[in-house]
């Protein structure tokens, strides 16, 4: 399972790569792109049903 802090940050890198998609400057396909957005979307389900006690 990965943890939150490491979700949020895999988030903030898509974010990024968007941009630079939009700019036109990225590295990476947007095929790339939607395949990470969807491993993160993956590791973020182990989380929709948990209460956020303790948070």
């Amino acid at each position: 399972m990965m943890t939150k802090l490491r979700i949020i940050s895999r988030l903030w890198s898509h974010i990024t790569d968007l941009r630079l998609y939009i700019r036109g400057q990225s590295s990476k396909t947007l095929e790339q792109i939607e395949d990470e957005l969807d491993i993160t979307e993956h590791y973020c389900r182990s989380y929709a049903d948990v209460d956020n006690e303790g948070e």
